[in-house]
């Protein structure tokens, strides 16, 4: 008799959301919707896409034991298509054997109004309209909508207000000591409906799914967890501790930061989107110095509202103007993106990420002391939120933190929330003991977008034949180290796609970073801003010949360094630094075109950025890949193992 598979369905319906299969523990496929509806940020759930998941991972309705959903804070459970195959009810389900009963004790809180704000006639809801561009052809009311649950049962003592400082003497032991209560505060169980079959299902708290994304996906056995993202603080909304231990996950205490909200509103501050914006602000600082840094705005919510700062966020703003005035700063450029490299914005951009990293760096520090305060010994601390995409602050921790392994997933953002709410159950709900994370699975994590069928691309070079020439039985990775000794701008496409907003090979644009012209050339390929910066790969056997401090390995590109060579100009920001992406085996193509570049021109670094046009997500099909290649003045496209130019 054929042993039964465990099959977990996860389904994450905020901003970035996804769908992700998992099949007793192992990660088969995670579908990010942006890359289908090509709208980035996209929040909501297709049926259709759960269909295409499981077909991909070679399971049916049937098949599944479990659906484990969660939210972004304040979004609801948007079903887009077939709302009548998707459906919710909150309580025990019958066949639910999985889950602590006692969770039924508590009254559920739940929340959502973001799908009104996208239906009203307001310019203020621009970016939430951007990222659900189904407003435009689907009514409403013919929409799946149900609200999400947002606040969870708490534990005493996080009533208080808890500040930083107050972290180091938390007795983290007793909250061990009644674990068999506190594993089980962030899950409800519910009921879903999917095609007809009710099956047993649980909803996750916002910050223990991404406690999951980054513990589950670790080496390490035993972690201290941190995370934190745009939730408005206080509250374990926003961002908490955990303790990761084997198969199981404890809340701790809430952090209380305001990190994420400062820096996606001082991002709209000066003049970005709310999506996006975070981003443009990290390249933006180092254009700047830190001159409004201010010491005593170091610290969570309740160490600013100690001393008097009641809205940090707005408190820091006026700080930055009231100083920025006294020191004669021309204020006009704030809030025009067409001047955002002119001292006011840049020095800003700078004293917020200043103000970001020590604020990130002392929390830290003071949950390192917790764990010393209680003899308990943790050299890993897991990272996930929006905010782990930081990455100088994610040097800095690695650098003067008391961890010595800092570990973030490629996914830390939202988009990582539809596998962490599945290993969450099949690991802490179903007692599944962690998997061995052997260095091929940990490097093989981003690899989990759909494979594209042969008939996907035969159709979509059938579309285009008579404006591409395609050559085929090529050594394309040999093709393409040519091509990019040559100076041409490349675009590299293979099998499953990157899950997480970065490119880390499978979908990536590729230029010579020995030519400082490929900075803008790059940038005016993919309609970006002039100023905004590129990242380089390279071979991880190599990376200390190029770069210095940088203190491990970074195949996700969540780390920077220094770079030791004055002769990679388009990959070397203003300050001297690179988000370094290490290449190895386990990356593909990407390999072994470094590989071969180095055997031509003695070097193993490429500029590396995402495969997208303006406004766009990563490229997921090979239609949008050979509808790029024709439209802008990309010099070579590969699409698995072919190579395409333009007639």
């Amino acid at each position: 008799m054929k042993e039964h598979k465990v099959v977990i369905l996860g389904l994450h319906f905020g901003h970035d959301a996804g769908v992700a299969v998992l099949i007793d523990g192992i990660p088969k496929c995670n579908l990010i919707r942006e890359r289908y509806n090509r709208s980035k940020h996209s929040f909501g759930i297709n049926v259709s896409h759960i269909e295409e998941a499981l077909l991909d991972a070679k399971v049916k309705v049937e098949d599944i034991d479990m659906i484990s959903i969660t939210s972004t804070q304040g979004f609801e459970l948007v079903v887009v298509d077939r709302p009548n195959d998707l459906e919710f009810k909150y309580g025990e389900n019958p066949n639910n054997k999985y889950l602590n009963p006692n969770n039924n004790s508590f009254e559920k809180r739940l929340c959502g109004n973001i799908i009104e704000c996208v239906y009203q006639k307001n310019k203020q809801h621009n970016s939430l309209k951007n990222s659900f561009p189904e407003y435009k052809s689907i009514k409403q009311e013919d929409l799946g909508i149900t609200k999400s649950l947002l606040n969870f049962p708490s534990i005493d003592f996080w009533k208080d207000e808890i500040c930083l400082k107050d972290i180091k003497h938390i007795k983290f032991n007793n909250i061990l000591t009644a674990k068999e209560k506190n594993q089980n505060l962030f899950h409800y169980p519910m009921q879903i409906t999917l095609k007809g079959r009710n099956i047993p299902g649980v909803s996750i708290q916002h910050q223990l799914a991404h406690a999951a994304s980054t513990f589950y996906n670790c080496k390490s056995n035993e972690s201290i967890i941190l995370t934190h993202d745009g939730g408005i603080p206080p509250g374990p909304s926003s961002g908490m501790i955990f303790y990761g231990e084997s198969n199981k996950i404890i809340p701790i205490v809430p952090n209380h930061l305001f990190l994420g909200t400062l820096y996606n509103q001082i991002g709209q501050f000066l003049g970005f989107d709310l999506f996006g914006g975070a981003g443009k602000l990290m390249g933006l600082a180092p254009y700047g110095k830190p001159v409004f840094f201010k010491k005593e705005m170091v610290g969570n919510t309740y160490d600013l509202r100690s001393k008097g700062f009641k809205e940090p966020t707005q408190d820091w703003i006026k700080h930055c103007i009231k100083l920025s005035k006294l020191k004669g700063y021309n204020l006009d450029p704030i809030g025009n993106t067409n001047k955002i490299l002119e001292p006011i914005c840049v020095d800003i951009a700078a004293s917020t990420q200043k103000l970001f990293e020590e604020t990130l760096l002392y929390t830290v520090n003071c949950i390192s002391e917790m764990c010393f305060n209680n003899q308990i010994s943790i050299d890993t601390l897991c990272y996930a939120g929006g905010t782990g995409l930081n990455c100088p602050a994610n040097s800095l921790l690695l650098k003067d933190s008391s961890f010595r392994n800092i570990y973030i997933p490629p996914n830390c953002d939202d988009s990582g929330l539809s596998l962490g709410v599945a290993q969450y159950a099949y690991h802490h709900l179903l007692n599944k003991p962690r998997l061995k994370m052997t260095q091929k699975s940990y490097l093989s994590l981003p690899y989990l977008g759909l494979e594209n069928s042969k008939n996907d691309l035969n159709k979509a070079i059938k579309k285009y034949e008579n404006q591409i020439n395609i050559e085929e039985n090529i050594d394309c990775e040999q093709s393409a180290a040519n091509d990019l000794h040559e100076n041409k701008i490349i675009a590299w496409f293979e099998g499953r796609s990157e899950i997480g907003p970065r490119a880390l090979g499978h979908r990536s644009l590729l230029s010579n970073p020995s030519y400082p012209e490929n900075w803008p050339r790059m940038n005016e390929l993919k309609q970006r801003e002039k100023w905004r910066p590129f990242a380089p790969a390279v071979l991880k056997e190599d990376v200390n010949l190029y770069f210095k401090g940088l203190l491990n390995e970074s195949p996700f590109m969540l780390f920077t360094a220094q770079v030791l060579k004055s002769n990679l100009p388009a990959i070397t920001h203003v300050d001297g630094s690179a988000r370094v992406q290490t290449v190895t085996e386990e990356t593909g193509g990407l390999f072994l075109i470094l590989k071969k570049l180095k055997e031509i021109s003695g070097s193993s670094v490429v500029l590396n950025t995402s495969f997208n046009g303006p406004k766009e997500p990563i490229v997921e099909k090979p239609e949008e890949a050979i509808d790029f290649l024709v439209t802008t003045k990309l010099d070579v496209l590969y699409l698995n193992g072919k190579k395409i130019t333009r007639k």
